[in-house]
């Protein structure tokens, strides 16, 4: 029995898709760089370098995207695209999860446009910068434009979104745009004409072509936002017993999948694979593929997305790949014949699927160069391959510095090819506004939060005995998602709204009627009250808030 349990864990440890892992993330955790112009550059989370952007490229949460002379399109998922303009700089703050739906971003400089085409929840997708914080409310067209250490332009040209600054927030709608200077506005929402700048017009230009609509579709619909491409590079047949499988167009003879491309790792999902294809990014991260003497290689479309369908290899010096096939067996071909069954612990070092590569290349950005040829595999007939997986620690990436200018430097991997000219700006050495803004709390928040914080004190340690004081900072410190308050203090409208202390827990919260959340309110300040009757700062407060 002990026996039987340590092969059913070890074949869940070889296998590169883990039920544990599936917790971890979604389809859209990882953003994907769907279109580049020109230069852009990312910067992972925690790391000093920065690497040239291409197509497919993913986007983590806490990545850092920017642009110098190009434009970037960023899809989110859903319909949904994130384009910047010329010298762009973005943080992408929080991306979703299994456990929520939030989408942030952080606008340090330049200009953005957000084109939504579904909206998961209201303010599901927020945009911070450093005058102002929006919400977007619904599916819509937004553009935000900043000037460093000016201002904040907010453009609504469909939809309707909440901007929050430091008094106030302001509900912006289709056709108005606000200006906002370190969270104050300078008048309310103004009407504007559409009339758009070549940045505006090139959005539109995208979204024109992202969302044809085709006679006849093929892929299920969760992946909708995929036709475009697989329509453009490629064709359907049908396939028993599949249903219609995608053919690539233009591959040649040598080529097989997960084989042009590169590994990255992310420490969500692990080992994900970077395809070069233009319309690779839908074919190696969800579905299967397979091969057959009259189609070749062919797609077999699947709804789960994964950083990888592969099989991990070992050899002696040389780690191996292969793709996985619609049963989840590696995929297996000997002399243009397919062995869907396979299911054995090693693997034929002689099957075209295979590919092969020196343990101190994994992190390479060109692996279909330096990866071993046919002739070469064929030399290993007597090797074995066993199922393993390779441990990040193994493969360090040296960070080289290359000085512009007095105060500006740009770090990058040494292995990664990077053309840095002296005209680019990408890292300040020195950048005391920048410094303020990221030591400041983050955004300004939503709704009646900040009116709440108002009135509690700023020194957090100390215990207030006072019936408000004690109910204020209960609401405020996430127990509750609901309190009874006033629109503005200087009217005697009362009204109970759905509020959060914090943006991980703002777009989950649920809303409950005025009737309910009244009552819930009266009967926890009811309870509150009985608990600390004759407190001697009741009083005290009172007071201070009359």
């Amino acid at each position: 029995m002990r026996k039987i349990t340590y092969m059913i864990c070890s074949l869940f440890v070889f296998v590169f898709i883990t039920a544990g892992e599936e917790v971890k993330y979604t389809e859209n955790s990882l953003a994907r760089l769907s279109f580049t112009t020109g230069n852009t550059f990312i910067q992972r989370a925690g790391d000093l370098a920065f690497e040239q952007g291409v197509v497919n490229m993913p986007v983590a949460q806490g990545d850092r995207v920017s642009t110098t002379e190009g434009r970037a399109e960023i899809h989110i998922g859903n319909g949904n695209y994130v384009r910047l303009d010329f010298n762009t700089k973005v943080d992408f703050t929080q991306l979703p999860t299994p456990n929520r739906d939030l989408i942030q971003i952080k606008l340090w400089t330049g200009n953005l446009i957000i084109s939504l085409d579904s909206v998961v929840q209201k303010k599901s997708i927020e945009l911070h910068t450093p005058d102002t914080s929006v919400y977007v409310l619904d599916l819509g067209l937004y553009r935000v434009n900043v000037r460093e250490n000016q201002s904040t332009e907010l453009y609504v040209y469909q939809g309707v979104a909440e901007a929050a600054g430091e008094a106030e927030s302001l509900l912006i709608k289709k056709g108005q745009k606000l200006e906002a200077q370190r969270g104050y506005y300078h008048q309310g929402p103004l009407e504007f004409m559409a009339a758009g700048d070549s940045f505006y017009e090139w959005s539109m230009e995208r979204d024109s072509i992202l969302r044809q609509h085709y006679a006849q579709t093929y892929l299920p619909e969760e992946l909708d936002d995929y036709e475009y491409e697989l329509h453009t590079y490629g064709r359907w047949a049908h396939m028993a017993p599949y249903g219609y499988v995608w053919i690539p167009h233009n591959i040649g003879t040598r080529w097989h999948p997960y084989s042009n491309g590169r590994w990255l790792w992310y420490p969500i999902c692990g080992w994900t694979w970077l395809p070069y294809e233009p319309w690779g990014w839908v074919t190696f991260h969800f579905g299967r593929w397979h091969w057959s003497i009259n189609l070749g290689w062919y797609w077999i479309p699947r709804t789960r997305w994964a950083p990888a369908w592969v099989r991990w290899y070992r050899w002696n010096d040389y780690w191996a790949w292969v793709p996985l096939n619609y049963y989840g067996n590696p995929v297996v071909v000997i002399n243009n014949v397919f062995y869907p069954d396979y299911a054995q612990d090693d693997y034929p070092s002689h099957s075209s699927a295979l590919t092969v590569i020196h343990k101190d290349q994994l992190r390479a950005p060109n692996l279909s160069e330096i990866a071993l040829n046919p002739s070469s595999i064929k030399e290993m007939k007597n090797a074995t391959l066993y199922q393993s997986i390779p441990s990040v620690k193994d493969f360090p990436k040296p960070i080289s510095v290359h000085k512009v200018n007095a105060d500006k430097v740009v770090l990058h991997h040494s292995r990664d090819d990077m053309n840095i000219n002296a005209s680019r700006h990408i890292r300040n050495l020195k950048k005391p506004v920048q410094k303020q803004i990221t030591n400041r709390k983050f955004g300004y928040p939503s709704s009646l939060r900040k009116t709440i914080n108002r009135y509690i004190s700023s020194d957090s340690d100390k215990k207030s005995k006072s019936l408000l004081g004690r109910a204020l900072k209960y609401f405020s410190s996430g127990k509750s998602q609901y309190i009874k308050t006033r629109t503005d203090p200087s009217k005697g409208r009362n009204s109970s709204k759905v509020i959060t202390s914090s943006t991980r827990r703002r777009t989950s919260s649920s809303s409950l009627s005025g009737r309910s959340s009244k009552s819930t309110s009266k009967s926890r300040t009811q309870r509150s009250a009985s608990r600390t009757k004759g407190s001697s700062g009741s009083k005290k407060v009172k007071k201070k808030k009359k």
